[in-house]
């Protein structure tokens, strides 16, 4: 939990206006705002500001896991032909991987077979991909390229789309936008099992 969900979370509770609780937290209500805005960082004050609250950190959260039906396998490496999409509820090719992450109805899972995402996904990772969530620079997304799908990086410019692997040890793929190419994304990688 960072200061800024505590933060959230007990002024909504209270229903105190802003003001009344920096007051209390001995901070100024800009500060507050700065923080619940998120162009502050306070994490460093977390732990003062429970306690100010009068909330524990430590106390046990019951979190639903929820299964999450594993379809088929990705590539992490040489892109590789898709399988069908399955709809919510489908019980997949093994048994499910079960998430406490928030996910869509629609989320499933991947066995990762290959070794460009390693050290974060190794062959035999199960991915938990969510197509509803948007994936933004940086972050490992299952990707469409001409019909065949992979697992990487994916960072979106001007010019050209780059899929990286973490594995220093394999090279990126870059996608020019001024060539005609079926690209697309499938879904952000949210989470991920080791089963081993």
């Amino acid at each position: 939990m960072t200061s800024r969900e505590l933060l959230q979370r007990e002024l909504e509770k209270r229903g105190m206006h802003q003001n009344a609780f920096a007051e209390l937290l001995g901070i100024s209500a800009p500060y507050l705002n700065g923080i619940l805005k998120g162009k502050r960082s306070a994490n460093d004050r977390l732990f003062e500001f429970a306690e100010k609250l009068g909330v524990d950190l430590f106390e046990k959260v019951s979190l639903q896991r929820r299964p999450i039906p594993v379809i088929s396998w990705v590539h992490a490496g040489a892109f590789a032909e898709p399988t069908d999409s399955w709809p919510p509820g489908v019980s997949g090719i093994e048994e499910p991987v079960f998430t406490s992450v928030k996910t869509g109805p629609n989320a499933f899972g991947l066995r990762v077979e290959g070794d460009n995402m390693t050290p974060t996904l190794i062959p035999g990772d199960v991915a938990i991909v969510d197509p509803a969530i948007r994936c933004d620079n940086g972050i490992i997304c299952v990707v469409w390229v001409n019909g065949e799908v992979s697992i990487k990086r994916l960072y979106d410019d001007e010019k050209e789309i780059r899929l990286v692997p973490d594995n220093p040890k394999e090279k990126l793929t870059v996608i020019p936008k001024d060539r005609p190419i079926d690209f697309r994304v499938i879904g952000k990688v949210v989470a991920s099992e080791r089963r081993h």
